[in-house]
């Protein structure tokens, strides 16, 4: 009886330990559901934004907003953190300056590759931990579900504002996609991949949040209208032209001083392709719908394809029908989403300028039209109103300059060349 009933002790004991592990082990790794929408983070995108601007200064610009920090514009942003085209070689990655950035500001910090083992299977667990304490959190994905390696901005920073366990819905604001974007758990996750798989979160310090008011704006989130959801392919279709355009710049660059018949053909068949995919974003019913500097730009860009086809008159025909009668008020931020500070005037790049609201660039591409056709005194004429708006440009009057010289108009330009000469030009 004594061994029998010592016996039962011991596994009495064993099952209370067992139990008691159990529980322990339930009551440490349980994580209760969330469901929560921090309120108040501001968007800045492609919907109110200027369309050069990095996501990484969206992303970083509506961290600071959110706290109401202030201190640094985004024209100042602009230049802390430029765009892949205007990088220097060498420089430090956005993310590695981001995160010195907000430290040197009196920042806490957190960053992880979410795709390390640690955080593979707890990707969203680990943003979950920020979201419930209304602290937005940035991730480094893929920029669409669609990309391809061919894209040239494959990857982008959004900012994760709510996470939804009963839905299975992430909450984004996306420069891209639009504001309070829903994507689900599992297509959130797809979206991260080798070289864009980075969270990053950063709050006040003590010292910091006591000279910052309450966070947020007190604002409802604007309603998304409701095809908006259709931007994501009109975007993404306007990304493959872009792509394919670039390459055939590349090609033609690379083709000079006289390019075989194989690279002519294979220049036109890349602006051609460029041209199909910008007509798909343009004939999207959610492209009228974007803000006028983005529908303006895949008009421009579509002229600028058709001109290196030889597609002339095409071109010229959009210049001056569509583009050149909304050539106003293109810096104007679309309706129901906040105002950014420093707008376009801040790009590096010529062709995107815009000065009060105007874009001179497209007299100078109207001007393109009439050169390589061989006119030049047309071409003078259509490039004058260019100066009106930007009377300082050196680039443009050394331009102006060659139109003038005999000598210049014995040279056929380069895009002439790669499209095969005056003779295809229609």
């Amino acid at each position: 009886m004594d061994q029998k009933f010592s016996i039962r002790i011991v596994l009495w004991v064993f099952l209370a330990i067992l139990i008691g592990a159990i529980g322990f082990y339930f009551y440490t790794s349980y994580e209760s559901p969330v469901n929560h929408l921090i309120e108040g983070v501001p968007y800045y995108g492609i919907f109110n934004l200027y369309a050069e601007y990095p996501t990484s200064v969206v992303s970083i610009a509506t961290i600071l907003r959110y706290y109401h920090d202030e201190i640094v514009s985004f024209s100042e942003l602009i230049k802390e953190f430029p765009g892949p085209r205007q990088s220097e070689e060498n420089d430090p990655s956005d993310f590695q300056k981001s995160l010195k950035f907000f430290e040197d500001r009196g920042y806490d910090t957190f960053s992880v590759k979410l795709l390390d083992d640690k955080y593979k299977d707890r990707k969203i667990n680990e943003i979950k931990k920020y979201i419930k304490k209304d602290i937005p959190v940035i991730v480094i994905q893929q920029k669409r579900l669609d990309t391809v390696a061919s894209d040239i901005e494959r990857f982008g920073w959004r900012v994760v504002i709510g996470v939804f366990d009963d839905k299975k819905e992430i909450i984004v604001h996306d420069a891209y996609l639009g504001n309070n974007y829903k994507l689900s758990y599992s297509d959130f996750e797809k979206l991260f991949i080798p070289g864009a798989s980075r969270m990053l979160v950063a709050w006040p310090k003590d010292a910091l949040a006591q000279s910052l008011p309450k966070p947020g704006n007190g604002l409802p989130y604007s309603e998304r209208p409701t095809g908006m959801d259709n931007a994501y392919n009109a975007i993404g279709a306007a990304g493959r032209a872009r792509t394919t355009a670039a390459a055939s710049v590349t090609l033609c660059k690379n083709a000079q001083p006289d390019p075989t018949q194989d690279q002519i053909s294979e220049f036109i068949r890349l602006n051609k392709e460029s041209i199909q995919y910008r007509d798909e974003a343009i004939n999207n019913p959610a492209f009228k719908m974007l803000p006028p500097i983005v529908q303006f730009h895949n008009k421009l860009w579509k002229a600028k394809s058709l001109i290196r086809i030889g597609e002339i008159s095409k071109a010229r025909a959009i210049i001056l029908n569509e583009l050149i009668p909304a050539n106003k008020d293109l810096d104007k931020p679309a309706e129901g989403f906040e105002f950014a500070d420093g707008f376009s005037e801040t790009t590096p790049i010529r062709s995107d300028k815009l000065v009060n609201g105007q874009m001179p660039y497209v007299y100078e591409l109207l001007m393109q039209t009439y050169w390589y056709e061989g006119k030049y005194k047309e071409a003078i004429d259509a490039y004058m109103p260019y100066f009106k708006l930007n009377p300082n440009d050196e680039i443009a009057a050394n331009i102006l300059a060659d139109l003038r010289d005999p000598l210049f108009r014995k040279i056929i330009p380069s895009a002439v060349k790669c499209m095969g000469g005056r003779s295809v030009i229609k």
